[in-house]
């Protein structure tokens, strides 16, 4: 507590008269931490470093939601406060705050609160587009959308932007628990999606002998991002990513192995290559197993009351990455199923020439797309990839980005 009322009084000192305040993402933001809104928008850096860069006498306002906002200096406390650029990493508000203030120790009792609202727009087959983000005093400050299938309970896609400041995330943000509110009806999702839960999905589908074959201490199902927690740039926008409109049952192997490899590099050619992107991330198709007597069958979590299956164990994990100043974009799919046995089945699945195989224009990916215990994976146009997954709404690309 003393080293930090020494850096409080040392960041005073060397503050210049009319100095613009500049925060790191890496380096100026605390946890929990506020939502953080700048002129009626999310806080966003405004370089490829994750710098943000604000006037002097520039406003901020903060909002832990049902908590309220901390700092040593503060002498009362607000689920919603504002504080003004001193310059460097100094802000003050003599309402609140005794002292101009180092904005990292800024802090929430509890992280904000997140949810997902369910709008009047529609996507693919007239399926609902639901917010993911918070409420603050009136307003609804979204994080991402999804586009999501109410009959069949699941998400067709999230969408969200990337641009190169996503690779300079807020690092050590402790994961919270998935958000279920009500896209799901009644069906309790949490236990669904346990690991308990998985396993008996898998189990009842294929018959308990059968079901060894498939699930043991390397090899199970486990919860699947869409929009991965470090594609958002700070705490707030990385806790959001934890809502189950943004996950899907997937092969663990998968997830830790050409998924995550797949987040990592898209992250980091970004930033190299400075793209501004908009990135659709979902879902299509039912992935199958042999049950004990050898038949194929789906694979979903649950049926209701009429034997309907619901939640679907997808067969593809896709990402497409689309920048609109180009109109260039690419189509990453993912192949979520590590048992199927023949050439032939994977030369199916695999349903578009592979634009990145022995492509040097490609040469960023560090995955292993023909490793089946990763995730077989390749890469479409994006016109070949909505011929088979039409969930994607209209826009116009002229050629690979790359």
């Amino acid at each position: 507590m003393i080293l930090k009322y020494l850096m409080m009084i040392l960041c005073v000192f060397n503050v210049k008269p009319g100095q613009r305040c500049i925060l790191n993402s890496r380096r100026d933001f605390g946890q929990p931490l506020p939502v953080i809104i700048r002129n009626g928008r999310l806080l966003e850096p405004t370089d490829k470093y994750g710098n943000v860069e604000i006037d002097n006498g520039e406003t901020l306002t903060l909002s832990c939601g049902e908590s309220r906002v901390r700092h040593p200096n503060a002498n009362k406390h607000f689920e919603v406060a504002t504080v003004t650029c001193q310059g460097g990493d100094t802000f003050t508000n003599n309402d609140w705050i005794t002292a101009p203030s180092s904005f990292l120790f800024f802090s929430c009792d509890i992280p904000p609160v997140y949810m997902s609202k369910r709008t009047n727009r529609t996507c693919h087959n007239n399926n609902k587009i639901f917010e993911v983000g918070y409420p603050v005093r009136d307003d609804f400050y979204p994080i991402y959308e999804t586009c999501f299938d109410e009959w069949r309970l699941t998400p067709l896609y999230s969408v969200y932007t990337q641009k190169p400041y996503n690779a300079q995330f807020q690092q050590h943000v402790e994961r919270p628990y998935f958000v279920e509110d009500d896209a799901y009806r009644h069906l309790s999702v949490f236990k669904l999606f346990s690991p308990r839960g998985l396993e008996a999905a898998v189990r009842k589908r294929v018959g308990g002998h059968a079901a060894n074959d498939y699930i043991t201490a390397e090899s199970f199902l486990s919860r699947g991002h869409l929009a991965a927690k470090t594609d958002f740039v700070y705490a707030f926008g990385e806790r959001a990513s934890f809502h189950y409109v943004n996950c899907a049952p997937q092969w663990y192997g998968f997830n830790s192995g050409n998924w995550n490899t797949l987040e990592v590099d898209l992250r980091n050619r970004v930033h190299a290559a400075g793209y501004d992107t908009v990135i659709y991330t979902g879902t299509h198709g039912v992935m199958e197993l042999l049950n004990s007597s050898g038949s194929t069958v789906d694979v979903h979590l649950y049926d209701d009351v009429n034997n309907n299956p619901l939640i679907p164990v997808p067969l593809y994990f896709y990402k497409v990455v689309y920048e609109p100043s180009s109109k260039r974009g690419t189509a990453f799919v993912g192949i979520n199923n590590p048992f199927y046995s023949s050439v032939s089945r994977e030369s199916v699945m695999i349903f578009c020439p592979d634009q990145c195989a022995n492509n040097t224009q490609f040469s960023w990916l560090t995955w292993s797309p023909r490793t089946k215990s990763e995730g077989i994976c390749f890469c479409c146009t994006v016109e070949h990839f909505r011929q088979v997954i039409p969930h994607l709404p209209p826009f116009e690309v002229t050629g690979l980005l790359s």
